[in-house]
């Protein structure tokens, strides 16, 4: 019954053993390529100009048996197709089985979805864009979709996206040498609760009392030249400062890849060579950006109003991914990496409440509200969890964006005392929140396809694997 509940793979990636020397085995190796936009690809779901350009980044990791990797696309969500095609290009060109690859996106909402197939992922979370389709299927922002999107543009986009991984990966796995790896935790002030409370409701905007989670867990992977392979950070903040500002030329959007792209860029050109910076998402639905180019704002009436810096906004872009670039440094330069990784991954599908509907209205422009009525929970659904063990390491993963409060609980009662949350793993699913977002009727609330009690399920579930997998490996 166990073994029919706990698929288990074994997969080579962060560890610590306090083993100092390098495994003769243990071998790493990173690639980064950027999406090309040409001038024919505008109008692309909003966009008409590209300020700088969204990328692909990926680790590989080989213990001599097997190998593993991690991906990252800096787009707003990716379903099934878009995540297909980095799992396919690396099994082809590295030799990554599909099953030891997770592939994140950095929820960016500054750059387009990536349509496949002439299938194309939705909206999910901008602030003043409709709700998205699931994932995998064809949602607002698809091809011939509301925002000037174009069929032609899509389609070269997505094959843009396509050549990317491939160099990427192409990258990586030319690039694998000797490494070790370490694990620290850092501080960043880089973000903000969005949920305000108002006269009228609570509203999005900036909570400066609200709970943020500041801290930044980051992982360094060493060449034998103890510089770094790889620095992987994990930020429980949005990456979404340019999100809806009308920063073009033109008095429309600009394409970016928005903090993701901003902090990983600065960690590469600090260290120089080959380093590559990846940014993965922490629990972050009720999180922003401390400062936004385009944000919401409490009047004095208790309304709200929508103010826009335009194109000045990629100077706070600058000065922000600057900042967290400049934390994740300092957390890397901390670490002591080591080697001989010891590597557990457990996957498992639970049953999750849904809602029966969602709201559609739950942009800051439908305002706060003081009561709602949610509608009767829907059917469960099943929902994929995944945890990494690395030594001392566990890395719990969803798809969902979780509440920040929800990721801290899961840190705080986690047997292994370094714990990584991370959300948009393999797929997108959009808003999970806590029961005191719900209580509170608010925007991410009313918007999610979860019902009450979802988002604790998942803690509750995700501590107990990592609670089991700590007894079953004998890791006291």
């Amino acid at each position: 019954m166990r073994s029919a509940l706990w698929a288990r793979a074994t997969f080579v990636v962060l560890a610590i053993t306090g083993i100092a020397a390098y495994g003769a085995d243990f071998r790493a190796g990173a690639g980064k390529s950027e999406i090309q936009t040409s001038p024919d690809m505008w109008p692309l779901e909003g966009y008409t100009s590209m300020h700088d350009q969204a990328s692909v980044r990926v680790l590989i990791l080989d213990d001599g048996k097997s190998r593993f990797a991690i991906g990252c696309i800096e787009t707003p969500s990716a379903g099934d197709a878009v995540i297909g095609v980095a799992k396919a290009a690396l099994t082809k060109a590295a030799g990554v089985p599909a099953e030891n690859a997770i592939i994140f996106t950095t929820h960016s909402t500054s750059a387009p979805h990536i349509s496949i197939g002439n299938v194309g992922e939705g909206p999910q979370g901008g602030r003043n864009a409709r709700p998205g389709g699931p994932a995998g299927a064809g949602g607002p922002g698809g091809p011939g979709g509301p925002g000037g999107q174009n069929r032609a543009g899509a389609a070269a986009y997505a094959t843009a996206y396509t050549a990317a991984v491939e160099t990427a990966v192409q990258q990586a796995a030319g690039s694998m040498q000797p490494a070790k790896v370490g694990f620290g935790v850092g501080a960043s002030n880089i973000g903000v609760n969005r949920d305000v409370p108002t006269p009228r409701g609570w509203a999005q905007g900036s909570n400066s009392a609200g709970f943020t989670d500041r801290s930044l867990p980051v992982i360094r992977i060493e060449g034998a030249d103890a510089k770094p392979i790889a620095v992987v950070m994990n930020v429980s903040v949005r990456p979404v400062v340019m999100d809806a500002s009308k920063d073009g030329k033109d008095g429309n959007k600009a394409l970016s890849a928005d903090l993701s792209g901003a902090a990983s860029r600065y960690v590469e050109q600090w260290y120089g060579g080959s380093t590559v910076a990846i940014f993965l998402m922490g629990a972050a639905v009720d999180q922003a950006p401390v400062l936004m180019s385009s944000r919401s704002v409490l009047n004095r009436d208790g309304t709200m109003s929508d103010r826009d810096l335009g194109a000045a906004g990629f100077t706070v872009l600058d000065l922000l991914g600057e900042r967290l670039g400049s934390d994740a440094i300092k957390a890397s330069e901390s670490i002591k990496a080591t080697a001989q990784p010891t590597i557990e991954v457990v996957r498992k599908t639970i049953k999750v409440p849904s809602q029966g509907r969602v709201a559609t209205n739950t942009g800051p422009n439908s305002g706060p509200v003081q009561s709602y009525a949610y509608p009767e929970k829907g059917t469960d659904v099943d929902l994929p969890l995944v945890v990494m063990r690395i030594g001392d390491i566990a890395i719990p993963g969803i798809q969902p964006e979780l509440a920040s409060a929800v990721g801290a609980q899961i840190k705080a009662q986690s047997p292994y005392p370094n714990t990584m949350v991370v959300t948009m793993a393999d797929g997108n699913a959009k808003y999970m929140v806590d029961a005191q977002s719900f209580d509170r009727f608010t925007a991410e609330a009313r918007g999610s396809q979860f019902a009450r009690g979802a988002a604790e399920s998942v803690a509750t579930e995700l501590v107990n694997v990592m609670k089991q997998m700590k007894q079953s490996s004998g890791d006291k």
